[in-house]
């Protein structure tokens, strides 16, 4: 049975985790990274890695989340990060949709202010970040060159343009897919896909946003070797191992 590992969820986000988990596991999918998008869901990350070994949580603030920022969240942050040396830091990123729907409070630059933060504190503890992108390449792109960085992060549900895949796996970036690749009309997320190397490949659910839970997983690697035109077989090999070393910052 080929084993899998769901490269990016939001786990604390559904109900009846148990029953998922043992839906994923009867799959082949056996690890997880749960990634956060607020202060609130810091101690659920935490604690459901605590209760489930095969999972690897991530704190951050997403950029659709600013709103709830409060006062010393940096600095409550890097005190987990401290106490919890197999944390990574995440979700992060820039969000110019979110930027254009609500300005005020969530402009691109207090987008990346918030990001810079906690890109400085994944530096400086040399933990991988997941990093979310929409419509912002050439601003995150500039972030990324001039920013200290870990030596590798994730980018999340990766879409874009393919002739940049060189420069971000050049910068440490593994390149993680969700469902998003699989409609036809899709070609430049294909395009991306059959430009990355098979050793920066991830594959996602980003349950439950882009799939309704990781059991999705190996039919996405199904399709996934499709588009690359690879054995099915390898592709999961090498996408379980990819996860495997990024997880553990490697």
């Amino acid at each position: 049975m080929l084993l899998y590992f769901d490269a990016h969820t939001h786990l604390q986000n559904m109900t009846d985790l148990s029953a998922i988990l043992k839906r994923a596991q009867a799959a082949g999918v056996t690890d997880f990274m749960c990634l956060a998008t607020h202060e609130g869901d810091w101690q659920k990350v935490l604690d459901i890695a605590k209760t489930h070994p095969n999972v690897r949580a991530g704190i951050g603030v997403h950029p659709w989340f600013l709103a709830t920022l409060e006062k010393g969240w940096e600095t409550r942050m890097e005190t987990l990060l401290k106490a919890h040396p197999s944390l990574l830091v995440g979700e992060i990123g820039l969000d110019k949709i979110k930027a254009d729907a609500d300005p005020t409070v969530s402009s691109l630059d207090h987008q990346e202010r918030v990001m810079r933060v906690q890109m400085d504190l994944a530096a400086r503890y040399n933990r991988p970040f997941h990093m979310h992108c929409v419509r912002a390449w050439d601003r995150i792109l500039h972030i990324l060159k001039r920013n200290k960085r870990p030596d590798f992060f994730v980018s999340h549900s990766h879409h874009g343009n393919a002739t940049w895949v060189p420069q971000l796996i050049d910068m440490g970036a593994y390149l993680s897919y969700s469902a998003i690749f699989v409609p036809s009309n899709r070609q430049k997320v294909q395009a991306c896909l059959k430009a990355t190397p098979l050793d920066r490949l991830l594959v996602e659910s980003d349950c439950p946003d882009l799939a309704p839970e990781p059991s999705a997983i190996p039919e996405l690697v199904k399709k996934m070797a499709v588009v690359r035109e690879q054995d099915e077989a390898v592709l999961a090999h090498a996408l379980y191992e990819n996860a495997q070393r990024i997880s553990h910052g490697r």
